[in-house]
């Protein structure tokens, strides 16, 4: 394999695959927005840079001799603008596709999520094939759709291999975004438990899903177009997810319960005022985080082990002692 471009690489999942190839002797130019990070991936052997995503020139000359592109650069927010997650999670990916194509990228492996399957229902067993909903709870399920259409669309048998994969719930090392936000609400002292915490949840280790861009690389030319779901394989309840982490962390917030059907008109309404009256702050509680948490889903994991060989190594237990560390 060539050179490698990582974009999103100061994120938890653009840096542990960052490292994970560096260890296997790769070279990698990785891209990222936070300096502090990016000098450590550079001590470590990368080559850091930072550049604007959504410029098509800043892009091109980067680009010569880049072989594999991991595309993991988004704007994952909960909360903002319509507009800031159209520019760097649409406009971005078309812009890097095309100066790929023109460049002669050979892979084109991208991240995108399974939140654009929640449709406010139980979804279990979940295959990729299975239909998406026609509305969005939130503007980053929406813009990855719309990319993650993007992306497939635009694979060449011959020429640039386009796979996307959807990784749900990511944590471990690196992670400033779920665990940080399950602890922040527990240290508060009260959380929430949507129709008493029975939704299962599937969680992915950041080493399991960067091993599985990995392996989408790898196996890009058979599996050119395609999308692969990429879970623990190990779905656990909400209450009991809470129990390990509360456990582990000696903490013993009040449970408050509450029927999932009054959480997603307390979202909807907090998300109304919000957007009225404090549109840069994010309300405590959205429709996306209710759903999240208050509907099951699980991941078919058939078609990533059948056809990239991804085997999930990192359970819950062992990946909060891992974040702890």
């Amino acid at each position: 394999m060539g050179q490698i471009l990582v974009t999103g690489a100061t994120g938890c999942l653009g840096a542990e695959i960052t490292r994970q190839l560096l260890a296997a002797g790769q070279s990698v130019l990785a891209q990222g927005r936070d300096a502090r990070i990016g000098q450590r991936l550079s001590a470590e052997g990368a080559r850091f840079l930072t550049l604007d995503l959504t410029s098509p020139a800043a892009l091109r000359p980067h680009l010569a001799g880049i072989d594999t592109i991991y595309h993991c650069a988004a704007l994952s927010s909960a909360w903002g603008p319509a507009a800031a997650f159209q520019a760097l999670n649409v406009e971005a990916t078309a812009r890097l596709l095309a100066a790929a194509r023109e460049a002669g990228v050979s892979r084109f492996i991208f991240a995108s999520s399974p939140s654009i399957c929640s449709d406010g229902s139980h979804r279990l067993n979940l295959t990729e094939s299975a239909p998406l909903p026609l509305r969005q709870f939130s503007h980053y399920s929406r813009t990855k759709a719309v990319s993650e259409a993007m992306v497939r669309q635009a694979d060449m048998p011959g020429a640039m291999r386009c796979v996307a994969l959807r990784p749900r719930a990511i944590y471990g090392h690196g992670d400033r975004a779920l665990m940080p936000r399950l602890l922040q609400a527990l240290q508060r002292g009260k959380v929430p438990l949507i129709d008493a915490g029975q939704a299962l949840i599937d969680l992915t280790h950041v080493s399991d899903a960067a091993r599985a861009m990995i392996l989408a690389a790898q196996q890009a030319g058979p599996a050119g177009g395609q999308v692969f779901n990429i879970s623990s394989g190990e779905p656990w309840r909400f209450v009991d997810l809470l129990d390990q982490i509360c456990a582990h962390f000696g903490l013993s917030p009040k449970r408050i319960p509450i029927p999932y059907r009054l959480a997603l008109t307390l979202g909807h309404a907090l998300e109304t005022c919000h957007r009225l009256f404090r549109p840069d702050q994010e309300p405590l509680l959205t429709r996306q985080a209710v759903i999240a948490l208050g509907r099951s889903m699980t991941l078919n994991l058939t078609a990533a082990r059948e056809q990239l060989g991804y085997r999930p190594q990192v359970g819950l237990r062992e990946g909060i002692r891992d974040y702890t560390a």
